[in-house]
């Protein structure tokens, strides 16, 4: 054991080479100076030939004690190679497809033998019909998956591309829509003009219902002949020169809400509700223009 008196490691090997001692380069300080000191009675060193054998077993005893430490380290790295590869097994079984709809997302029918597989960020994946898909990229012109809004790559509509060749749809390409992405804006822009008159023709709408539910006819009658009708008309008037489809099942809905449901229909406490009625037939039938009001 190395004690406050031991000499320095240049001494130690000045000692071993007048003694005549081999391999002692490759021995540690402590070691060295453990072969060196024998305290064997008077404390004497071993002759040398003693000396070089202990050396030679210092040497030997270094290499075994180092062989077992590679094997212990072998062993632990082995181990932690284990527990590497069951992690990366587990983290690959998380990442495996998990497919969590049975039915089309966007039509609610039944999975067809044309669809298309999207992964999401959270590695789940989702499956529409491709013919679904395609239509309402192509009438929304929206390039996102429906749910998440998650947008689609150019690989992605390639894929859709492909799904949708293979089934023979009669559709346009969305990679193709997707490079005249500013014909989409430009009908948005028209789409959010038309939800805003009908918006306003909805509110006409609703004051006609509280005048039906009113109990004063004459006042109702003068708010519908000054006010009501031809805003109305001329709000739907819009609506029908932009959309007509559009206009036509807004009228449907109109005159559905003012006869209300067949269960609880409207009480016409005025005896208004005839005139209203007759007076949306005939806005749907183009005889009651903005032009008839005067404007």
């Amino acid at each position: 054991m190395e004690t406050r008196s031991c000499p320095s490691m240049w001494e130690l090997r000045a000692i071993a080479r007048e003694r005549g001692l081999k391999y002692y380069m490759h021995l540690s300080k402590p070691q060295l100076f453990s072969l060196l000191q024998r305290k064997e009675g008077g404390g004497l060193f071993k002759p040398a030939e003693d000396a070089q054998e202990d050396a030679v077993r210092l040497i030997e005893s270094a290499q075994v004690t180092t062989t077992r430490s590679s094997e212990r380290l072998s062993c632990l790295k082995k181990r932690k190679t284990r527990e590497n590869d069951k992690a990366e097994a587990l983290r690959n079984k998380k990442k495996a497809k998990i497919v969590i709809n049975t039915i089309d997302p966007i039509m609610l029918a039944e999975l067809g033998p044309h669809t298309f597989e999207f992964t999401r960020t959270n590695g789940s994946v989702v499956v529409y019909n491709v013919e679904s898909l395609v239509q309402y990229i192509l009438a929304t012109g929206d390039f996102s998956e429906p749910e998440t809004r998650i947008p689609f790559s150019d690989e992605d509509l390639r894929r859709i591309d492909s799904e949708a060749s293979k089934a023979k749809l009669n559709e346009k390409s969305v990679v193709d829509a997707m490079k005249n992405k500013h014909k989409f804006e430009e009908q948005k822009v028209k789409r959010d003009g038309v939800l805003g008159l009908e918006r306003c023709a909805s509110e006409y709408v609703n004051k006609m219902l509280e005048i039906v539910e009113s109990d004063d006819p004459e006042e109702g009658a003068m708010l519908l002949i000054m006010s009501v009708f031809p805003s109305f008309s001329d709000s739907f008037e819009q609506i029908r020169r932009n959309d007509s489809e559009y206009a036509s099942h807004s009228m449907c809905h109109y005159i559905q809400y003012m006869k209300g449901p067949k269960n609880r229909p409207t009480v016409d406490h005025s005896g208004l509700l005839p005139i209203i009625l007759g007076f949306l037939e005939e806005v749907a039938k183009g005889k009651q223009g903005a032009s008839t009001f005067g404007f």
